[in-house]
This record gives structure tokens, sequence and C-alpha cells, in this order.
């Protein structure tokens, strides 16, 4: 899956903003997780191997593809949604194979996006600052 507009992320704790620039030509929208492709561009999350996560888009980017366009990213603990989410998720890694999916399992990733801290029903709440355990 892919957003198709913009969403509203509940962010409980907000450690850091980073600044950087949108590399292909893209919508990135508020809310999506976002990684920085092996350019060094900020782009839509997927399952691409040598790729970081960034964090979640503070608002709207249409990206031309020029390099040009500034973009916002929060990093720290974010609600996500999350089909199964359950007690047993606290405590893992997770990964993001889309800029709306969080996944358990590695896939070609680099690495996680962050760790599961907290759940409720369809949501598991990630720490975007925690990688590793």
């Amino acid at each position: 899956m892919a957003l198709s507009a913009d969403l509203n992320v509940d962010m409980t704790v907000v450690d850091r903003v980073i600044t950087a620039k949108a590399g292909s030509a893209d919508t990135l929208y508020k809310g999506a997780i976002v990684n920085i492709g092996t350019d060094g561009y900020v782009k839509v999350a997927a399952d691409v191997a040598s790729e970081h996560c960034a964090g979640i888009m503070k608002k709207q980017v249409v990206a031309a593809g020029s390099n040009a366009e500034d973009c916002e990213i929060l990093v720290g603990c974010a609600w996500l949604a999350h089909t199964g989410a359950a007690a047993g998720d606290v405590g893992a890694l997770f990964h993001a194979s889309a800029d709306d999916t969080l996944g358990d399992a590695a896939g070609t990733n680099v690495g996680a996006c962050g760790l599961c801290i907290g759940w409720k029903a369809g949501y598991l709440l990630i720490d975007f600052m925690r990688r590793v355990i």
C-alpha cells in the first residue's frame, strides 16, 4: 500500500526535526514514513536495500525530482496503524515496507525504522529513535 492523501499521525514525543531535500519526483504526504536513499535525498519508505528510515513527514511536499524541495521530518514516538497489533509486539523492531506500512520482518531494509514500545487496538507506538535492541 501507499498513501494517497495526508495522514494525521499521533506523535506522542518529537525528539527532533530533521531538514533534508526531497529526491525523486513524488508526493511525500504528511504523516508518511520516509527513507534517506543512497543518494542522500528523502523518498517514500519502501523495502529497499541500502536505504535508512528517517522518520515521519511533518507536512506534504510535492517533489519535482530536482532535489530542491525542503522536507521536515519528525523523529520521535508515533502511533502507526498495524493490522494485528498485540501486546507481543512490544519490544520488537519494525521495518517500513511502504510509506504507510509496518512490517515485523526485516525484508531487504538495512535496518528497522523503530522499536515498538506500546500498543492499542490497530496501532503500535513506534520509537523512531531506537532502532536496535
